[in-house]
């Protein structure tokens, strides 16, 4: 029987709430990180940093006693002003308790953000294989390589009927908008959700034939991994991908997923779909199929709790 733990999941539980005039939502970490962990058993509290900082975790560490301290860390005074660091740095050097953080970005903010942090914590991941090497040549070896995930129990086996053809959830921003200029002028139609809410963003994508990812990261600079290319495939839609070196590592390109470069390939890959819709169905149910296997919450949180914790 797997062993169960105590665990505080130390993330914002929203990147909006100091936004005017932004409604509430809950973030990643809360559907993707704390859920599944509670589904699988564990006993675990949500520490909200875009509210509570070092005084209130510390409370907490001694009130509960957790074996990990499962840390997404932003960074960010406007997300979280009051992110609690002190109190990891002094839990990660007392060492009677796991701490440990899951870099999102490092593509973008590696140089100025995880290799200034990574110490902090005993264990750190990273959603792009390539970078860990680059954490092991500034001499930090406890590295996981950890793709984004999906929850599963609500993302899949929704019984949808699919009435759009596409489906786009996010930021139409940059080279997005150019893209779906272009498909406008195809006339290929595109649905995007009315806000980008969890709720929405899963109902979008559950009743569209194929959901796109643009992989730009925020800089316009590079690709990145995004949690978006889990959770298409975690819906049953077909995942239409910019494509992004990691890609490869974490689905077979052309039986499990679809990716493009540039509008012209995705014009063209549109264009092959629409030619036979069966298509669209038995790349998505393969997608589908092996996200199942390797990149569910519990299956990504399941392989990470058994190197960290002893």
């Amino acid at each position: 029987m797997e062993k169960m733990s105590r665990i505080i999941v130390v993330a914002p539980k929203s990147i909006n709430r100091h936004e005017k005039e932004v409604p509430f939502r809950f973030d990643y970490a809360y559907w993707n990180f704390y859920l599944p962990l509670l589904s699988m058993g564990h006993e675990v509290k949500f520490f909200d940093t875009s509210l509570y900082g070092d005084k209130e975790l510390a409370g907490l560490i001694e009130d509960f006693r957790p074996h990990l301290l499962f840390c997404v860390m932003t960074g960010s005074p406007l997300y979280c002003p009051n992110e609690p660091w002190e109190t990891i740095k002094k839990t990660t050097k007392e060492g009677n308790i796991v701490t440990f953080n899951w870099f999102c970005d490092d593509s973008w903010r590696f140089d100025d953000f995880s290799k200034q942090v990574c110490n902090f914590f005993h264990f750190c991941s990273t959603p792009e294989k390539q970078y860990v090497d680059k954490y092991k040549e500034i001499g930090y070896e406890n590295i996981l390589y950890a793709p984004w995930c999906a929850n599963s129990e609500l993302y899949s086996n929704l019984d949808c009927v699919k009435t759009n053809m596409a489906c786009f959830v996010g930021a139409i921003r940059g080279d997005r908008l150019s893209y779906m200029n272009t498909l406008a002028d195809e006339e290929f139609k595109v649905f995007t959700p009315p806000d980008s809410s969890f709720e929405s963003m899963v109902a979008g994508y559950s009743s569209s034939l194929m959901g796109f990812n643009f992989s730009k990261n925020s800089t316009g600079e590079g690709t990145q991994m995004k949690a978006r290319v889990f959770e298409v495939p975690a819906t049953g839609a077909l995942l239409v991908s910019e494509y992004t070196e990691d890609l490869e590592n974490c689905f077979k390109i052309g039986e499990e997923i679809l990716t493009f470069t540039n509008e012209e390939e995705l014009l063209d890959t549109l264009r092959t779909l629409n030619k036979d819709v069966n298509v669209v169905f038995d790349i998505a149910k393969k997608g589908h199929e092996r996200f199942m296997k390797d990149h569910d919450s519990k299956v990504r949180l399941g392989t990470l709790l058994e190197t960290i914790l002893p």
